[in-house]
Protein backbone atom coordinates (compact mmCIF):
# COMPACT_ATOMS: atom_id res chain seq x y z
CA UNK A 1 0.00 0.00 0.00
CA UNK A 2 2.57 2.35 1.16
CA UNK A 3 4.25 1.89 -2.53
CA UNK A 4 1.18 2.62 -4.39
CA UNK A 5 0.94 6.02 -2.28
CA UNK A 6 3.98 6.79 -3.34
CA UNK A 7 3.67 6.24 -6.99
CA UNK A 8 0.74 8.28 -6.54
CA UNK A 9 1.92 10.95 -4.94
CA UNK A 10 5.43 11.10 -7.56
CA UNK A 11 2.92 10.90 -10.75
CA UNK A 12 0.65 14.02 -9.34
CA UNK A 13 3.92 16.02 -8.70
CA UNK A 14 5.28 15.40 -11.97
CA UNK A 15 2.15 16.43 -13.98
CA UNK A 16 1.90 19.14 -11.80
CA UNK A 17 5.42 19.73 -12.84
CA UNK A 18 4.39 19.96 -16.11
CA UNK A 19 1.63 21.96 -15.91
CA UNK A 20 4.11 25.04 -14.06
CA UNK A 21 6.43 24.23 -16.76
CA UNK A 22 4.03 25.13 -19.93
CA UNK A 23 2.67 28.01 -17.51
CA UNK A 24 5.91 29.48 -17.26
CA UNK A 25 7.28 32.04 -20.05
CA UNK A 26 10.09 31.13 -22.25
CA UNK A 27 13.14 32.62 -21.81
CA UNK A 28 14.11 35.10 -24.21
CA UNK A 29 17.20 34.43 -26.05
CA UNK A 30 19.45 37.58 -26.87
CA UNK A 31 21.33 37.88 -30.25
CA UNK A 32 19.31 36.85 -32.36
CA UNK A 33 18.31 39.99 -34.09
CA UNK A 34 18.87 40.52 -37.98
CA UNK A 35 22.40 42.86 -37.83
CA UNK A 36 21.80 46.37 -39.71
CA UNK A 37 21.95 46.74 -43.30
CA UNK A 38 25.06 47.80 -43.95
CA UNK A 39 26.43 49.24 -47.27
CA UNK A 40 28.77 46.02 -47.23
CA UNK A 41 25.82 43.75 -46.51
CA UNK A 42 23.78 45.03 -49.38
CA UNK A 43 26.73 44.75 -51.69
CA UNK A 44 27.04 41.18 -50.45
CA UNK A 45 23.36 40.07 -50.95
CA UNK A 46 23.17 41.70 -54.48
CA UNK A 47 21.10 44.64 -53.61
CA UNK A 48 21.63 47.50 -56.05
CA UNK A 49 21.28 51.05 -54.71
CA UNK A 50 17.81 52.03 -55.15
CA UNK A 51 16.60 48.41 -53.88
CA UNK A 52 18.07 49.62 -50.67
CA UNK A 53 16.65 52.88 -50.60
CA UNK A 54 13.66 51.43 -51.06
CA UNK A 55 13.95 48.73 -48.40
CA UNK A 56 14.59 52.06 -45.93
CA UNK A 57 11.67 53.80 -46.80
CA UNK A 58 9.35 54.08 -43.86
CA UNK A 59 5.82 54.57 -44.76
CA UNK A 60 3.81 56.52 -41.57
CA UNK A 61 0.95 53.86 -41.32
CA UNK A 62 4.07 51.12 -40.11
CA UNK A 63 4.09 52.90 -36.61
CA UNK A 64 0.22 54.06 -36.05
CA UNK A 65 -2.73 52.54 -36.71
CA UNK A 66 -4.73 55.92 -37.72
CA UNK A 67 -1.75 58.15 -38.54
CA UNK A 68 -4.07 61.04 -40.50
CA UNK A 69 -6.27 61.23 -37.34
Amino acid sequence: MLVTQQNAFLRALSTCAKILRRLRPAATVKGTALPPMTDHIARDIGLSPHERALMSHHWPSRDSRHPFL
